[in-house]
């Protein structure tokens, strides 16, 4: 076996367990996991940095300043708890208003930013009123990860994969809507189905009635506490809504996404000079994810070139030449993988196998579902285990810090069933369109 291979499949492995055993940040691995590829000539410097997919980091910085700002305003807390009023303390209420509210979130910011938003007002809401406050964080965990699979923003395997297959947004909304929509609907109706008795209405009881409307108000002054000021949240809102246009209408601008992401945040620091710093912007900018990726990419390209990656490919492809088998496999795989390790680093290995499967199949086929197969089993596979997805772990932290603990055993009796519910629905799915 050539010694370069031996070094380049070492350096990673050693990295990807270091990474998910967390004896170091995941950013110090990486990136010293590159040097190595470095240091033992596995790659040159130029091939290193050659390597690095700078429109995904770009795209990755533009949407985090973004996201830093629009939570600033305000707005996001705003929102959450005007929608909490609108409920009036009706569970099924509760339980529907706030899944949709994550979903859109998710689809449209950064996961972990909208569990920081969301699940301390919901644990406030329900543990108040004696509600199953596990039940409903358990859901918004899941609808989380389940909305940040729709879009190319709305999770970072997306925006890999986006970025590497030169998909658009609209790609991603027009080819997914239909199996993230069938896997909401029907694991919120079986979500609502298993946990009835915690959705009852409560319009007869006078007394939780009383309650709970005390409870609104004081949800209200905690976390609304500073006073919304009409010129950020309106520049905040245009900014966002802009470059959400700019992203749909991708094709006809002919920007890359990673530009429109960063004329918006540069826009949105310009407009709001008076109401935010940019040193503060700039430092709130997770630096250690970004050089993650960084690392991530020059190892993954040290095992491209020593061929490692070809034979897994060869190895895949040899295994069967049925391409809804092969699609279920990606999918199936990617889904067991995510509730197990860290999604990131998989989806990077895996998208240089997805091309060079693609060079092999026939011009019948259409070799981008290759893509979705590979984005819905990485994104929906974090649903499965309290560890699959960054939003998972922020959110049961949160909820546990509020009184409200969720063991390992019990968020997997929802998440393992459901996750292998939305999987067979995924299958399903591409059964019926391939």
């Amino acid at each position: 076996m050539d010694f370069l291979f031996v070094i380049a499949l070492t350096v990673f492995i050693v990295s990807f367990l270091t990474m998910v055993f967390e004896f170091y940040d995941k950013a110090i691995v990486a990136m010293g996991g590159a040097l190595l590829m470095i240091i033992f000539r596995v790659l040159d410097f130029e091939e290193a940095i050659h390597s690095i997919d700078f429109e995904t980091i770009v795209l990755l910085m533009g949407m985090m300043i973004l996201v830093d700002l629009a939570s600033d305003s305000g707005v996001f807390s705003w929102l959450n708890v005007k929608i909490t009023k609108v409920t009036r303390g009706r569970p099924w209420m509760i339980y529907g208003l706030f899944a949709v509210l994550t979903m859109v979130f998710s689809a449209f910011l950064d996961n972990v930013t909208t569990m920081l938003i969301i699940i301390p007002i919901i644990v406030s809401l329900t543990k108040g009123m004696g509600l199953n406050s596990r039940f409903f964080v358990i859901s918004l965990i899941l609808f989380s990860n389940i909305g940040g699979a729709l879009t190319l923003i709305g999770d970072p395997p997306n925006i890999i994969i986006g970025s590497a297959a030169k998909l658009t947004f609209n790609d991603f909304i027009i080819n997914l809507s239909v199996p993230i929509f069938a896997v909401a609907v029907v694991l919120g109706s079986l979500l609502a189905a298993l946990n009835w008795c915690s959705l009852r209405p409560i319009c007869g009881n006078l007394r939780k009635l009383f309650v709970t409307h005390l409870l609104i108000e004081k949800i209200e002054q905690k976390f609304v506490q500073i006073k919304l000021e009409k010129s950020f949240v309106t520049s905040v809102l245009s900014i966002l809504c802009l470059t959400l246009l700019g992203f749909v209408f991708q094709s006809v601008l002919n920007f890359p996404v990673s530009v429109i992401a960063v004329t918006g945040a540069i826009a949105l620091l310009v407009i709001t000079t008076k109401h935010s710093s940019v040193h503060e912007s700039f430092a709130k900018i997770e630096w250690p994810t970004l050089f993650f990726f960084i690392g991530l990419f020059i190892m993954v390209h040290g095992l491209e070139k020593v061929g490692l990656l070809d034979m897994i490919s060869h190895g895949i492809i040899g295994f069967t030449d049925d391409y809804l088998t092969l699609l279920l496999m990606i999918l199936w795989l990617s889904g067991i993988v995510s509730m197990l390790l860290d999604n990131i680093p998989f989806v990077t290995v895996m998208i240089p196998v997805i091309f060079q499967i693609q060079a092999t199949l026939p011009g019948t086929v259409d070799p981008t579902m290759l893509w979705w197969a590979l984005s819905l089993g990485a994104c929906l596979g974090g649903c499965g285990t309290p560890i699959g997805a960054s939003a998972n772990v922020v959110s049961l932290g949160l909820a546990k810090k509020a009184g409200v603990k969720i063991g390992f055993l019990e968020y997997m009796k929802y998440g393992l069933p459901l996750t292998i519910v939305a999987l067979s629905i995924c299958s399903v799915y591409f059964w019926i369109v391939i």
